[in-house]
């Protein structure tokens, strides 16, 4: 009855230039709808890092942006220039940070504040990794150590650095990898590594809910075509290849892109009403 209404006045129907406008209005609402909040995004000079912190400025936050030498601060101070390009309101703040370092952990997060228009930090993104392969004959104490210390233990405590300038509402997202469920070979140390973070995102999302407000999520991606996956063994790309050849959404590597846009989804309002989740960004 209503539809029948409607339909006996044109005057309720917008016009094609209406809706045009409409649509345009809602892009840049959805464009900016991160405007005012600020980001950290660990690892965030190449890769999905690179993308995941240019998506956040596009979309408006105030991103910071780690890296860990001068030989990757040229591609960090790319991705700042990339996101004061899109002109979305969105801001870059460079940070050399070796996160393993609690020295460093603190003086990320106490840039972070500083550049963030409310003192808080709205999202919190692990990104940053380290990944050897290594036969279970070969692993050292050393490799286990190093790999631990950026995969697991940094995150734990940058988290921990973190959360007393997150507001209810804030987000944190963990970037893992299929690899902590698939059982390949010669992924003994990293493997473990990411199944620790899954095994973080479920008990935060159980600590942080209730009591702070905070959602916590973890996105899994397969292979990815960035420059890691190029420089693994042979041993463990040609291992991909099958898996890759019998991908159900299409037969390819998946691509930043892929990536950027479930964690984008999880910095969003829209995911408000979901924690302690794996998505799996495998295709």
């Amino acid at each position: 009855m209503i539809l029948a209404s409607l339909a006996q006045y044109p005057c309720h129907r917008p016009d094609s230039a209406s809706l045009k406008s409409l649509v345009f209005a809602s892009s840049l609402v959805l464009a900016a709808n991160l405007y005012g909040k600020t980001a950290v995004v660990t690892g965030s000079s190449r890769g999905i890092g690179a993308g995941i912190a240019l998506e956040l400025g596009r979309r408006g936050a105030a991103v910071v942006i780690t890296y860990t030498s001068e030989r990757s601060k040229a591609a960090a101070q790319s991705v700042v220039e990339a996101i004061v390009k899109a002109s979305s309101g969105g801001q870059g703040v460079l940070v050399q940070a070796n996160i393993t370092s609690a020295t460093d952990r603190q003086a990320l997060i106490d840039t972070a504040v500083q550049a963030s228009p409310t003192g808080h930090i709205d999202m919190l993104v692990h990104n940053a990794a380290d990944g050897e392969d290594s036969s279970l004959e070969d692993v050292t104490e050393e490799l286990f150590e190093r790999l631990m210390a950026v995969n697991l233990k940094a995150p734990l405590f940058l988290t921990q650095t973190a959360v007393p300038y997150m507001p209810r509402g804030g987000r944190i997202i963990l970037i893992t990898s299929a690899a902590a469920r698939m059982g390949v070979a010669q992924t003994s140390v990293y493997a473990a590594s990411k199944a620790g973070m899954e095994a973080l995102v479920r008990v935060w999302a159980t600590e942080l809910g209730q009591t702070h407000g905070i959602t916590v999520n973890a996105v899994s991606p397969g292979p990815i075509a960035t420059e890691q996956f190029q420089n693994s063994a042979p041993e463990f790309k040609e291992a991909m290849q099958s898996m890759i050849q019998a991908t159900p959404a299409e037969a390819r590597m998946g691509e930043v892109e892929d990536i950027v846009s479930l964690v984008s989804f999880l910095c969003s309002e829209e995911s408000r009403w979901m924690t302690g989740c794996n998505l799996s960004g495998t295709g």
